[in-house]
């Protein structure tokens, strides 16, 4: 047999127990009773442990070695045990004993913030956000770094990027976004898009708004839990979230950022499911996908010019409201204590926060316990409002419970990457308005699967951009998008 061969075998293997660990993640947070918690963590952490024995194991680390021999240059075999030796670079450098304990505190931790979040409870979960920063920084250390310990956190997520490169985005983006925000019309009336709406009909409406676009239901299933993410169990079992809203537009866009992971995984080739070239190349390239379908797309006018009907057939008590009424109020700037919730300009902020405070608490300079007083000042500073419970402020977001410290900053990078494609898929495809309008999007879904989705990983993110678009990352297209359509509104 050849490595290659034996390469695939055992990688196989590993891929089926991370993805039963995926999905009883997935189960946990959508319909697992609250009493199975403790059984469910050990179960993660035991089967967490496994994978990552088998991922780092002598006869693993071999065969790719001898597989790298065997592969011709430019092959796809090249290709996967490149993406391979990616993954082997960090994992090997990482105890399981490290591994497993990170597996059973995240999984504790989420019950507790389900909880905590609604109970304005901060203090019962701050022993286990303390633990998985003190595990960020044992791992960034384990991993090696020489100029900042966030460099090889960011790296986890995003191949090749630095904390440099975070810091120097939003110096590009901070200012041009505040002054932006400035100008904006606050006293767009978007009160109704506010209510107790049928939560059911909502879910029903993204779910055919979804499958219009092009996300076949075939092979995914879309559901409401606390929190929205997107789980892949293979290219034909991709599950998705959508989160309980007030306000309508949250739980639409909210589907729609999952949609756009969703729909990038389905177009991953499906003869590279259980190899390490399935899936998306990076969060940032993820989220690029993610933010495109939410805002450039969903959030645009000849979208709604198609939807908005169906959307009132379902909801008769919008059915007086004007398609620029609706327009506008989807688009509405307004500084909120809600990320998920929050406009295109806002959203960088919210993300600026984040990665701030995870490089703070990283560097001694805030302690886990003051994140809430120093959640609040960032928010008092930045965006002009302060959270009046850590319901509101620091209990936000579900990533830190899961220890997903250097992940935040891939948003803000997937807003920038996003903008630079749709320039040049317009360029391409020519009026993307009308064929939304028709509400025909296979052109603009057969455009990014062909140059993005069917690359999964075979090239890294950073060139995967630059074969894109023709450059690097950078903030012009996106500034000048924002810029040209929050004054248009």
């Amino acid at each position: 047999m050849s490595a290659m061969l034996r390469l695939r075998e055992i990688y196989a293997e590993y891929d089926a127990i991370d993805k039963a660990v995926s999905l009883l993640h997935w189960d946990r947070q959508v319909l697992m009773p609250p009493g199975g918690g403790a059984a469910r963590t050990a179960h993660v952490g035991r089967l967490t442990r496994m994978a990552h024995q088998l991922l780092t194991s002598d006869e693993m680390q071999r065969c790719v070695e001898e597989a790298a021999k065997e592969a011709e240059e430019g092959s796809l075999d090249a290709a996967m045990v490149r993406a391979l030796k990616r993954d082997l670079a960090s994992e090997t450098k990482l105890p399981t004993e490290l591994v497993e304990r990170k597996s059973r505190i995240s999984s504790d931790a989420y019950d507790t913030w389900r909880r905590a979040k609604p109970a304005n409870d901060f203090p019962s979960l701050a022993p286990y956000l303390e633990q998985l920063f003190e595990i960020a920084g044992e791992t960034a250390e384990l991993l090696g770094y020489t100029d900042h310990i966030y460099d090889p956190l960011i790296d986890l997520y995003e191949e090749g990027a630095c904390y440099e490169d975070a810091a120097s985005m939003f110096r590009d983006i901070k200012q041009p976004i505040i002054e932006m925000v400035r100008q904006a019309d606050k006293n767009v009336d978007d009160k109704f898009l506010a209510g107790d709406w049928d939560k059911e009909k909502l879910r029903s409406f993204a779910q055919r708004t979804a499958s219009k676009i092009g996300f076949d239901f075939n092979r995914g299933h879309l559901s409401v839990a606390a929190n929205a993410f997107c789980t892949t169990i293979s290219t034909n079992d991709i599950r998705m979230t959508t989160r309980p809203s007030e306000m309508l537009k949250g739980i639409v866009s909210s589907t729609l950022h999952e949609m756009g992971h969703g729909l990038y995984e389905q177009g991953s080739p499906t003869e590279w499911d259980r190899t390490p070239l399935a899936s998306g190349v990076s969060l940032a390239v993820h989220e690029s996908q993610s933010r495109l379908w939410e805002n450039i797309v969903g959030r645009a006018r000849p979208f709604w010019e198609f939807f908005l009907p169906d959307l009132q057939r379902e909801f008769p008590s919008l059915s007086a409201v004007s398609l620029d009424a609706f327009v506008r109020a989807v688009n509405k700037v307004q500084p909120e204590f809600v990320r998920v919730g929050a406009d295109e300009l806002t959203y960088n902020l919210h993300i600026l926060v984040r990665f701030e405070l995870e490089v703070e608490i990283l560097t001694g300079q805030v302690k886990v316990k003051d994140l809430p007083d120093a959640w609040n000042a960032k928010y008092t500073d930045y965006l002009g409002i302060t959270p009046s419970s850590d319901t509101e402020g620091c209990l936000q977001d579900v990533h830190w419970t899961r220890g997903s410290v250097g992940y935040f900053p891939t948003y803000s990078m997937g807003n920038l990457i996003g903008a630079q494609v749709w320039k040049v898929l317009q360029s391409d495809l020519g009026d993307t308005d009308e064929t939304m309008r028709r509400g025909d999007f296979e052109p603009i879904l057969s455009w990014l699967t062909e140059k993005i989705y069917r690359k999964g990983r075979s090239v890294p993110p950073s060139q995967l951009v630059a074969q894109v678009t023709g450059r690097a990352m950078e903030a012009r297209d996106w500034l000048d998008y924002a810029h040209a359509k929050y004054v248009s509104i």
